[in-house]
């Protein structure tokens, strides 16, 4: 999957992924870590959790709205060296202040995946409850692998890839904000360090960092 996203992630029946992402903005010092996690009821169905919480500046409100995703994959075709993968997203924006109103989310994440690379696209629109105003994201990431060149015969190595991705975020009130991150990814069988630089390409000119690590079970 990509650094930015945490829908396209496959997960099997009874599997567990925790997820832990800091992103961190050099000219503001502001940190964020982000947790998520992501079980599978079977092998097409699976629970999305993100819990965002602000480590610095300090003050109040510091845990962001809490989100909750179903997703369905309602098309997979495997070959011996290639997947394609459509799903369908809903879920709910649970507000975590009084001063905030819950949100519904719909979308979808598709992935396909050939020979040394991958594409994920997935887009997720928000209708806000209340008061609060409607919202949507898109997120593009292409992976490509650098490490190694072919996979072995026999086993699950490591391997090593380049992540380049572009995400948009738009709301009622403002215009949409286009960002682009590039990134690589160290991953093993069972754990996951990756990291990348966000640039945004009409916003604040400021360059952002994020690191996570995933543990797969």
């Amino acid at each position: 999957m990509g650094l930015r996203s945490f829908v396209a992630l496959p997960v099997d029946k009874d599997g567990v992924v925790l997820r832990s992402l800091s992103e961190y903005n050099d000219d503001t010092d502001a940190n964020q870590l982000t947790t998520n996690m992501a079980f599978g009821l079977d092998h097409r169905q699976t629970i999305l959790l993100n819990a965002p919480y602000r480590l610095s500046p300090s003050g109040s409100d510091r845990l962001g709205d809490v989100s909750v995703l179903y997703r369905n994959i309602i098309f997979q075709n495997d070959q011996f060296d290639s997947t394609l993968r459509l799903g369908l997203l809903g879920g709910l924006v649970v507000p975590t202040d009084s001063d905030r109103d819950a949100a519904l989310p719909l979308g979808f994440v598709t992935t396909y995946y050939k020979g040394r690379n991958e594409l994920d696209l997935d887009a997720l629109y928000q209708i806000g409850l209340s008061d609060r105003k409607d919202s949507g994201r898109y997120d593009v990431s292409w992976q490509y692998r650098l490490i190694p060149e072919e996979y072995p015969d026999w086993g699950i190595g490591s391997e090593l890839n380049s992540v380049i991705e572009l995400r948009g975020n738009w709301n009622e009130d403002d215009k949409t904000i286009h960002e682009l991150t590039l990134g690589l990814q160290w991953i093993h069988q069972t754990w996951v360090v990756e990291g990348g630089a966000i640039r945004d390409l009409n916003g604040p000119d400021e360059t952002r960092y994020l690191l996570s690590v995933r543990l797969h079970f």
